[in-house]
């Protein structure tokens, strides 16, 4: 049950970051420092961020949880 539930909030999540993306079109460019991409929809950017930050989350959590131990 707890499988269908995570998969359920992720399938919104998903909906939602494409909802977002398909509206929101007007190019942006990211700065860093002295650092400047390339200008890509705004969209573009949120879904890279998320996808970063869903890849991150278990990495970090499992890194620190062995640490705790």
């Amino acid at each position: 049950m707890l499988s269908f539930i995570s998969s359920l909030l992720i399938a919104a999540w998903i909906i939602l970051i494409a909802v977002l993306s398909i509206q929101n079109v007007t190019d942006v460019s990211l700065r860093f420092l002295v650092f400047e991409s390339i200008r890509m929809p705004i969209g573009v950017v949120l879904a890279i961020s998320a996808a970063v930050g869903m890849i991150a989350q278990p990495l970090l959590f499992s890194i620190f949880r062995v640490r705790i131990k």
